[in-house]
């Protein structure tokens, strides 16, 4: 299958599914940084830079697009959030608009929990809609990165739909299996839950520097979230990562959380924004699997 890449970042959706045994075709990403990533990794493939300017008939033929559009106007961080109608969120109808003159068989969108509850819920009733107006029945699931065995708690929300076709009906019966009940899913899942289990009985909790304070997480061995403070002042002791000011301070991270010396603010930044490779290869793998069925 061919795959068409919106909102590219640094791929994290293009890497999973070529793993799941797909092929990137198109990406578009405005990020000139995220740019030089795509280009060191996919330097074959036509990118994209504003989707605000892109003609639909320039976009390769593709049996499924994807796209991990703009979160900052749905986040739960984000106190003074618009939903979609947010100038980066609202890049949404944006991409609707080139589906509709399109059509791929495919469509595997992803966002941040915030989506359940911007706008009072309705966000997420206008993309369920706007979806099924484009003639895309599917549906949605929440995926955690815990739930490909990365001791990484990120959790995201995907969109999964088939064009005129109830086809992706079949993948959301079948989504327990991301959650660890297939046998290696499983394995993965113990491993990682069973250490949150043992810091829940008897480890002292972590102190966690979050968006206007202080929280605590009995999962010592579980990676929090990378947060972007908004103020100067980082306070506290942790030894977990902090963006503060797009600043990551790697002396207080420390070599002992396993964090690159070449890590930054800016690619912290980038890393949180991606999509986790094992969880689009986990979809992808199921797209194929329906698409084999008939």
């Amino acid at each position: 299958m061919r795959v068409a890449s919106f909102f590219s970042g640094i791929g994290g959706f293009d890497l999973g599914f070529e793993r799941a045994g797909m092929q990137v075709v198109f990406q578009c990403e405005i990020d000139e940084f995220c740019q030089k990533i795509l280009k060191r990794h996919w330097p074959k493939i036509p990118i994209h830079g504003d989707i605000t300017t892109l003609v639909y008939s320039t976009i390769p033929a593709a049996d499924l697009w994807c796209a991990g559009w703009p979160c900052q106007d749905l986040s739960n961080a984000n106190t003074e959030r618009k939903g979609l109608a947010g100038e980066r969120s609202g890049l949404f109808y944006k991409f609707m608009e080139l589906v509709a003159e399109v059509q791929p068989a495919w469509l595997v969108l992803e966002n941040v929990p915030g989506v359940l509850s911007a706008e009072q819920g309705t966000a997420l009733e206008v993309v369920i809609d706007t979806l099924e107006t484009h003639g895309y029945l599917g549906g949605w699931l929440s995926c955690n990165a815990l739930h490909t065995g990365i001791p990484h708690d990120r959790d995201r929300v995907f969109f999964i739909a088939s064009f005129r076709s109830k086809r992706a009906y079949r993948i959301f019966t079948d989504s327990s299996e991301l959650s660890g009940d297939s046998a290696t899913r499983k394995s993965s899942r113990t491993q990682t839950r069973s250490s949150v289990r043992e810091g829940a009985i008897g480890d002292t909790p972590l102190v966690v520097q979050r968006r206007g304070g202080f929280g605590y997480t009995l999962a010592k061995s579980v990676c929090p979230t990378l947060r972007a403070q908004t103020g100067g002042h980082q306070g506290g002791h942790s030894d977990r990562p902090i963006l503060c000011g797009e600043k990551l301070d790697l002396d207080r991270v420390g070599k002992i959380d396993g964090v690159s010396s070449r890590m930054d603010g800016r690619r912290g930044r980038l890393l949180g924004n991606a999509v986790v490779p094992g969880i689009a290869e986990w979809i992808g793998k199921k797209i194929i699997e329906i698409e084999g069925q008939g």
